[in-house]
C-alpha cells in the first residue's frame, strides 16, 4: 500500500498553486513557451494561459515575463520569484509526503 496526496495553497480564498500549476510553470520554464508547454501537458493555450495568470494575479511578484515576437521569435521566461515558487512549493510537497509516509507506517495499515 502506498498512501498519496495533493497539496496545494490558496490566497484569498482561490487557488494559487498546486501540483497541475507547478507542472505548468515547470514546462513554460523549460519550453520558454506557454504555447508549447499547454501543448505538451495536452491542454489548450486558453487554459494554460489563464491558470499562469490566476498565479500572476495572486503572486506577491510577476511569475512570468512574455517576450512579443521579434528577431528571436518572443517567448516566455518563469522569473526568478517563480523559480522560488517551484523550488518551495516542491520542498513543501516533500516534506508533506515524508510526514504522511512517517505517520502511515505508525498505524500499520
Amino acid at each position: 500500500m502506498e498512501i498519496k496526496s495533493r497539496l496545494w495553497v490558496e490566497e484569498q480564498g482561490k487557488p494559487f498553486i498546486g501540483y497541475g500549476r507547478i507542472k505548468l510553470l515547470k514546462t513554460v520554464a523549460r519550453t520558454r513557451s506557454i504555447s508549447a508547454a499547454a501543448k505538451e501537458l495536452n491542454m489548450s493555450y486558453k487554459k494554460a494561459w489563464n491558470l499562469l495568470n490566476q498565479i500572476n494575479k495572486l503572486a506577491k511578484e510577476p511569475v512570468l515575463i512574455k517576450n512579443i515576437g521579434g528577431k528571436n521569435g518572443g517567448g516566455t521566461e518563469v522569473t526568478p520569484y517563480g523559480k522560488g515558487l517551484i523550488s518551495k512549493f516542491e520542498q513543501l510537497n516533500t516534506t508533506c509526503i515524508h510526514f504522511l509516509e512517517k505517520e502511515f507506517k505508525k498505524i500499520g495499515l
